[in-house]
C-alpha cells in the first residue's frame, strides 16, 4: 500500500466530510427546517404553528463549524454567545447549532437550545449522557448572563436536541426525551418548586433508504438526508409534502450536501467498504487519525469528526508515539 497517496486520500476525504457537515449544520440552522424539528420535541412549541415557532427564534441561530485541515478548532461563523464554552482546567466544548427562543404566549419563557447531529449512536459511550453534559453547559454557562449567585430565579430553561442517524434497530424511529422529575422519599410536599430547566431530546431516525416510516419529523429528516434522491427531488418532497419554500440557502446546501456526498463516495472510502477491502479501511482511519493527533487535535475531536472507536484511538496513539 502506498502510505503517502494513502493518507493524502485519507485527509481528503476527511475535508469532504467536514465540508459536508458544514452544509448539514447550515441546512438544519434554517429556521423552517429549525421549527419543524422543535414543534415534535419541544413541549412549549407543540401547540404552535410553523410560522408562530419562527417568529420565536431570536435572531439567527448560531452555528460552529469544524476545520477542513486535520489538527484546527473549530471555528464561530456568527458572533453572539460563545458557541466555545471555556471553563478554567476542562476541556472545550463546541456547539452544532445553539439560539434562543421565546414561547408566544401571554407569559413570555424563554428558552436557551442546542440540535446536535450526530452520526453515530454508539462511539463508545452512552451518548444519552453526553446530551445531559450539554445541557448542564448550557445551564452554567447563563451566570453572569442571565443569573447572579445572588439571585438564581433568572436561570432559562434549556434544550439539547440530538438528531442522531446511525442507530441501532432498536432505537430506530423514536424520540425520546429526559428530563428532571420530582420524586417525593417521604411526605408529600406541596410546594412549587422550579425544576423543569433542562431537557436533553434523542431523535433517533430508521433506515437512511426508509423515507416512510417514523414520525413527520423522521420522514422529513430522511427524505432531507436521503442518499437516494437528488438535490431536485429533496427539494420537491420538502416543498410539497412538508410546506418548506425554497430558498437560495436550503438550496445551496442540499445541493452541497449532495455532490459532497457523491465526492466522499468517489474517494473510496465507502467504495473499499463495499468491495470488502476491510483491511484497507482500517489502515486508512488509522492513519487519519494517526495524523489529526499528531497535528494535535484532541481524542473527543476525533471521535466527533470521524467518529472513532476507543479501538481506533488507541491504535492510533501507539502509532503516533
Amino acid at each position: 500500500m502506498d502510505i503517502d497517496t494513502t493518507a493524502a486520500d485519507a485527509v481528503d476525504t476527511a475535508g469532504s466530510k467536514a465540508r459536508y457537515d458544514t452544509e448539514a449544520k447550515r441546512l438544519l440552522s434554517d429556521k423552517q427546517i429549525l421549527a419543524r424539528i422543535l414543534k415534535e420535541t419541544v413541549s412549549e412549541f407543540a401547540g404552535c404553528s410553523f410560522q408562530q415557532i419562527m417568529d420565536s427564534i431570536e435572531g439567527e441561530p448560531e452555528i460552529s463549524t469544524v476545520s477542513v485541515m486535520p489538527g484546527k478548532t473549530n471555528m464561530p461563523l456568527v458572533g453572539g454567545m460563545a458557541q466555545e464554552d471555556k471553563v478554567v482546567n476542562e476541556g472545550q466544548v463546541t456547539f452544532d447549532i445553539r439560539f434562543r427562543a421565546v414561547t408566544p404566549e401571554k407569559e413570555h419563557v424563554k428558552l436557551i437550545l442546542n440540535v446536535e447531529a450526530q452520526q453515530s449512536f454508539t462511539p463508545g459511550y452512552d451518548i444519552v449522557t453526553r446530551a445531559v453534559y450539554y445541557c448542564a453547559r448550557l445551564l452554567s454557562s447563563q451566570m453572569g448572563v442571565e443569573f447572579t449567585p445572588r439571585s438564581y430565579d433568572g436561570i432559562k430553561k434549556v434544550y439539547s436536541i440530538w438528531l442522531c442517524f446511525d442507530v441501532p434497530e432498536y432505537a430506530e424511529n423514536t424520540i425520546t426525551e429526559y428530563k428532571l422529575q420530582p420524586h417525593s422519599l417521604y411526605g408529600n410536599f406541596q410546594g412549587k418548586a422550579r425544576y423543569d430547566l433542562l431537557s436533553a431530546v434523542m431523535v433517533c431516525l430508521g433506515k437512511k433508504e426508509d423515507m416512510s416510516d417514523g414520525s413527520t419529523l423522521h420522514r422529513m429528516l430522511s427524505a432531507v438526508f436521503s442518499e437516494k434522491l437528488n438535490p431536485e427531488e429533496k427539494k420537491a418532497v420538502l416543498e410539497e409534502q412538508y410546506g418548506i419554500q425554497m430558498t437560495e440557502r436550503i438550496e445551496r446546501s442540499l445541493a452541497g450536501m449532495c455532490n459532497l456526498s457523491d465526492l466522499i463516495y468517489d474517494r473510496g472510502v465507502e467504495k473499499g467498504l463495499e468491495q470488502g477491502l476491510e483491511q484497507g479501511r482500517e489502515e486508512t482511519r488509522i492513519i487519519m487519525l494517526q495524523m489529526f493527533l499528531g497535528k494535535g487535535g484532541t481524542e473527543e475531536e476525533a471521535k466527533d469528526l470521524f467518529d472513532a472507536t476507543p479501538e481506533e484511538l488507541e491504535k492510533a496513539k501507539l502509532q503516533t508515539v
